[in-house]
């Protein structure tokens, strides 16, 4: 009886413990993260590795360190576009007034209500979806997740979806 007790009990105690392994990203087409641990990490790194284009749509762009790696992939010579939503909710100090003066193409939706999270295609080869909203209080207050796919069909056809939006926005003025 002893034996049978353990060989049940065991097993689930082991389980309940085991540890959270990371696997390599490059062992995979993506890779999947969640808030409050590492989405904004995981954001700028991509951003960060970005050699041609950046294209982002979201509400609003309200994370100092995201910022800052769109800032710096456009002064790499990275093309950086973003659109944002012209009616963002309430309380939200937006950043689209630096991007832009920083030289950043920054449209204004004025089309379409608030998307529910971002999006961004890097290099038209990775997508970064998924709940996550590029916003200060993501990794702190938020229960989010990111999706992160290399896939240059996938990421085509996310960025047919961006141009359309591009196409019905209008440019921000620098401050």
């Amino acid at each position: 009886m002893l034996i049978l007790v353990l060989l049940v009990l065991l097993p689930t105690s082991v389980w309940a413990q085991a540890p959270r392994l990371a696997e390599p990203e490059q062992s995979r087409p993506w890779a999947v993260y969640f808030s409050p641990d590492d989405g904004t990490r995981a954001v700028t790194e991509a951003i960060g590795r970005a050699r041609k284009s950046v294209r982002l749509q979201a509400v609003a762009v309200t994370s100092p360190p995201i910022t800052r790696a769109l800032v710096e992939a456009h002064q790499r010579g990275v093309s950086v576009e973003v659109i944002v939503n012209a009616k963002a909710p309430k309380g939200r100090a937006s950043a689209a007034p630096s991007l832009a003066q920083a030289g950043i193409a920054v449209l204004s939706d004025r089309v379409h209500a608030p998307v529910g999270g971002g999006v961004a295609v890097i290099d038209r080869q990775v997508v970064l979806t998924g709940g996550f909203s590029f916003a200060a209080g993501t990794e702190s207050q938020n229960a989010e997740n990111l999706l992160v796919i290399s896939d240059a069909g996938l990421a085509a056809r996310y960025s047919e979806n961006w141009q359309a939006h591009a196409a019905h926005s209008v440019r921000s003025s620098t401050p």
